[in-house]
């Protein structure tokens, strides 16, 4: 079916990435939120006629600005055969978008399960697979025999580039049987400050039950609020990675998965939210609870929006920051930490400041000795880095 030539097409918030695709320069555009699977490759130099599909702007508008970029005339059609091509992909809003949506958050509110979102990508689908795969990240960490922490802080990057930091996090983990984990992650696309997921995590490796039971207790003492955007968790991988590890770990244990926004963004208008949650957790955490932090630390470079490459300098500055934080998150500091991260305006770009603030405020008053068991930075795209550490807590 045609498209007028006054139709207003309107990207959707997708992720566009720049890279080369066949030896040419390439944007490769895929949906950060998980309703649309696929991936669609465009010229690069068709950028800015992307960000001018705003909804402002007609078929007839994009045309001439197409046949600018591009030096010559550009049909109506073929503009027209992009245009459908990325609204085939869900890329566009509109009513058809609107229907996917609809139907996938019913489905996944309804379910009592969170499907693996990263099975068969970021890790193998396959049991036997994953688990030597992941034996093989865990064989480059230090070897224990007994290694308990009350906390664990632990990447969340891609499982290969970050292989050493989720060794040094997981390697020789043994928790009592009946162990509860609450585990926070950072809610990379979440729409609001906390959402805690009452479902069970499926793994290739079987399930990881969900302590329902513990998160009524938290609906009832700090609100629905709570819940929050619960489509967040659909897609996200901060807390799935966790989540692999402790099933491939551990074999009686449950978990409590809450996603977290950042702080910069939501307070102080969700002050009192957090207030009442970090109080209740405070009160129901026991002996069987322990928690763990799935984070990230600095994003530099063209990436993540600096004007200039990111290189060794800007490395050796991320861990020397990082070391700074880890310190205030083994003192249990939050406002230390927060004060910190906000002192220069969050330039490194710190994904895990929600989770790891939220966790040092429900851990106030603990006493608790840390240690710093790793940190790294590392290339993650051309020109940026991104850093991360791993770091335990103990009774």
């Amino acid at each position: 079916m045609p498209y007028e030539p006054d139709f207003r097409p309107k990207l959707r918030a997708i992720d566009v990435f720049p890279f080369d695709w066949q030896g040419q320069k390439s944007l490769l555009l895929r949906d950060p939120y998980g309703y649309a699977e696929g991936q669609l490759v465009v010229p690069a130099i068709l950028g800015p006629l992307l960000a001018r599909m705003d909804g402002r702007n007609t078929l007839r508008d994009l045309q001439i600005e197409a046949s600018r970029l591009l030096g010559r005339l550009v049909l109506l059609e073929e503009l027209e055969g992009l245009v459908r091509s990325l609204d085939q992909h869900f890329f566009l809003e509109g009513e058809r978008f609107e229907a996917l949506k609809k139907r996938l958050e019913e489905e996944f509110l309804s379910s009592s399960v969170r499907p693996p979102s990263h099975a068969g990508k970021a890790y193998p689908a396959d049991p036997e697979e994953l688990k030597g795969f992941l034996e093989g990240i865990l064989a480059q960490g230090p070897a224990r025999e007994e290694y308990t922490p009350r906390v664990i802080v632990a990447p969340h990057i891609d499982l290969t580039a970050g292989a050493r930091g989720f060794a040094a996090a997981y390697r020789g983990l043994r928790l009592p049987a009946g162990a509860r984990v609450v585990v926070l992650g950072t809610g990379h696309f979440l729409e609001s400050f906390l959402s805690l997921l009452d479902k069970d995590f499926a793994t290739p490796l079987g399930p990881a039950p969900c302590d329902r039971e513990f998160c009524s207790a938290l609906i009832e003492a700090v609100g629905p609020e709570l819940y929050g955007h619960l489509w967040g968790h659909r897609a996200e991988h901060a807390i799935e990675f966790q989540v692999v590890f402790l099933r491939h770990l551990l074999e009686d244990f449950t978990i409590v998965p809450i996603l977290c926004g950042s702080p910069e963004i939501f307070l102080p208008e969700a002050e009192a939210l957090l207030e009442r949650f970090v109080a209740a957790l405070r009160e129901l955490a026991d002996e069987r609870t322990y928690f763990v932090a799935g984070v990230d630390f600095c994003h530099l470079g063209v990436r993540y929006g600096d004007p200039t490459p990111a290189g060794e300098k800007e490395k050796a500055e991320a861990l020397a920051f990082d070391r700074k934080l880890l310190e205030r998150i083994l003192s249990l500091d939050a406002e230390g930490f927060k004060e910190a991260l906000l002192s220069e305006g969050n330039r490194h770009k710190v994904c895990g400041f929600g989770p790891l603030y939220v966790l040092l405020r429900a851990l106030e008053g603990r006493d608790l000795r840390g240690e710093i068991l790793h940190q790294e930075a590392v290339d993650f795209g051309p020109g940026s880095i991104v850093s991360f550490a791993a770091a335990a807590l103990y009774d």
